[in-house]
């Protein structure tokens, strides 16, 4: 999803809509904030990993060609 379909899709709603991410293991928790990465597509996921991943020498990942996403990050997100 880009900005720009997230931004129609949130248009359609009530501002006081309250927004909020899936939680740790079930549930849904809050927004906590927003952080710029540089990912690129892991193509070999297994169900658990997520589609993406950031490169460098702990991911072991580093020559890999990266785009610029946004995360919306909830409360417990780091937990995952």
């Amino acid at each position: 999803m880009t900005v720009e379909e997230l931004i129609k899709h949130l248009n359609r709603l009530p501002a006081d809509t309250r927004v909020l991410v899936e939680g740790y293991e079930n549930g849904y928790d809050d927004i906590v904030g927003l952080q710029n990465l540089e990912v690129f597509q892991y193509k070999t996921a297994q169900e658990w990993d997520g589609e993406y991943k950031t490169t460098g020498v702990q991911s072991g990942f580093r020559d890999k060609e990266t785009f610029p996403v946004v995360v919306i990050q909830g409360r417990r997100g780091h937990l995952r």
